[in-house]
Order: C-alpha cells, then structure tokens, then sequence
C-alpha cells in the first residue's frame, strides 16, 4: 500500500491524500511511473510524496536527460564518424568497461523484469544512469571535447541500449531521447 511522506496511510479523512494528476503536472507522469513501478514491491509499504518524486526526477530523469544532451551537443559540434570508432575490443579500456556494463545491464533488467522484479530493474537502470554520467562522461570529457569517434561510438551504444531498457518505465522522456538522439544517430552508427 502506499503511504503519505509522514508515514500514514493516506485517507481524506486525514487530508494526506495525493491526487495523482497535480502529482504528474509538477513532476511528470515519468516520475510517478517510476516510483509506481520501481520503489519497491506492490504488497509493501510505499511512502510517495513531492519530496521522493523530486529525487527521482533529479537522480534518475534529468541524469538520463542530461547525459543524452551532452551527447547530442557533443556529436553534433565535432564530426561524429562512428565508422572512424575502432572495434569495442580495440577502444580504450573506459569504452570496454562501459560496454561490458550496459550489455551486463541489459541482462540483468531482461532477467529481473522475468522474474516479476521492477524494482530490481529500476534499481539496476538507475545504478547504471549514474555510472554513465559520473563515471564514464566525467573521465572522458576530454575525449568528447576532442570529438572521439570511440568515445562518442561508445556513448551512442549505451545510450540506445539505456533507452531501450527505460522504455516500458519511462516512456515519455525515453521516446524524447529516441526521437532526438538514437534515430538521429542510427544514421552516423
């Protein structure tokens, strides 16, 4: 069941109630989904309120967002060849690691969505979110800066296999990134 951010049921008679479409017009319908579906499992206590919901627009949407961006900034100022990128098994060990991270990533969602796990994908997508921005785009900025065909390559693959991995949480943002920036880029790749 889901509970009020204090810890109480929910109940008009307590006026603790949210009504779900102010909820998605201040914070999205994406960030209700995800706290619908990824905030743990259905048969234990949930507390959702504006506090929670703003954490996952910030940790888990923009991060995605915003990582999507710096793609799209970056390939579109330097000329993007993902032709130019070497084979996965000759880029740079960073490219490598994070390759082998989002196919890992992909594994494990497809087998956890099997088992009937949201919560568990959604804990593994938002784990990798935060990698791919804080790890891998912050080691590799220089490289972005210098249009590296494998860096950029390499970026481009995790954020296709990301979006597509979202899409059944989040499907607002992730047909945005889609149409914005995995087609665009399916031409370059």
């Amino acid at each position: 069941y889901i509970m009020a951010e204090d810890g109480r049921k929910m109940s008009k008679h307590l006026g603790n109630i949210l009504e779900p479409m102010p909820l998605m017009e201040r914070h999205g319908a994406d960030a209700v989904r995800w706290f619908m579906a990824c905030s743990g499992t259905p048969w234990s206590p949930r507390r959702i309120g504006h506090t929670v919901l703003e954490e996952i627009s910030r940790k888990v949407l923009m991060t995605y967002w915003n990582t999507a961006s710096f793609f799209t900034l970056y390939a579109s100022h330097g000329t993007w060849d993902a032709d130019a990128a070497a084979v996965p098994s000759e880029r740079p060990v960073l490219d490598r690691w994070a390759l082998a991270e989002v196919h890992g990533l992909a594994r494990g969602v497809t087998e956890r969505l099997e088992n009937f796990d949201p919560a568990g994908a959604g804990q593994l997508l938002s784990e990798f979110i935060d990698d791919l921005s804080n790890w891998y785009v912050r080691r590799s900025r220089r490289r972005f800066w210098d249009a590296d065909a494998n860096a950029l390559t390499t970026l481009y693959e995790c954020l296709d296999v990301l979006t597509r991995l979202l899409a059944p949480f989040v499907p607002f943002i992730s047909e945005e990134v889609w149409q914005r920036v995995v087609r665009p880029g399916a031409a370059s790749a």
